[in-house]
Formats: C-alpha cells, sequence, structure tokens
C-alpha cells in the first residue's frame, strides 16, 4: 500500500509540473486569443482545446466563432414569426 502512495504522489508532483508549464508557455501560442475569448475558459481548458482540436494546423480557423461553431459551445438562435429563443448546445 505505500508503495502505491508514492507512486500517486509521484504523479501528482508530475501533473502538477505539467500544470505550471502550460500556464508560462500557452500564452505564448499564436491562436492564444480565440480559446481565451470563450466565456469561463481558463488556461488549462483553452490549452487543451487548441491541442485537440486545432491541433498543428492553426490557420484552421480565423476567427472564435468559427472555432466555437467547431467545437460546439455556439449560442443558437432559433426563432418564428411570434417568438425567439436563444440556447447553447
Amino acid at each position: 500500500m505505500l508503495a502505491l502512495l508514492v507512486q500517486l504522489e509521484a504523479a501528482c508532483a508530475a501533473a502538477d509540473q505539467l500544470a505550471e508549464a502550460v500556464e508560462e508557455a500557452f500564452p505564448q501560442h499564436p491562436d492564444v486569443e480565440i480559446p481565451l475569448s470563450f466565456p469561463e475558459l481558463g488556461i488549462q481548458l483553452a490549452a487543451r482545446i487548441i491541442v485537440e482540436v486545432v491541433g498543428d494546423h492553426h490557420t484552421r480557423f480565423a476567427d472564435s466563432r468559427g472555432m466555437r461553431a467547431y467545437v460546439g459551445s455556439s449560442l443558437i438562435t432559433r426563432g418564428s414569426a411570434k417568438k425567439s429563443a436563444i440556447t447553447r448546445r
């Protein structure tokens, strides 16, 4: 049990070091403004979106609207002649 606890502590320390490295390096990315313009999105999650969605093709999205639509976080406006509703996906 003690050996497992030592391994868990090592994994937690490595995760903390990775989080610190992301905090330092991510603001230098050329597309940092796009995911950080999403509401309530921090640096860690913004970095993950850049890695998973954009990858090496940083010219894939011209602005935040395109990335929001691709990720599925853009607002949806539905309307008829009598009423309209703005919702999230």
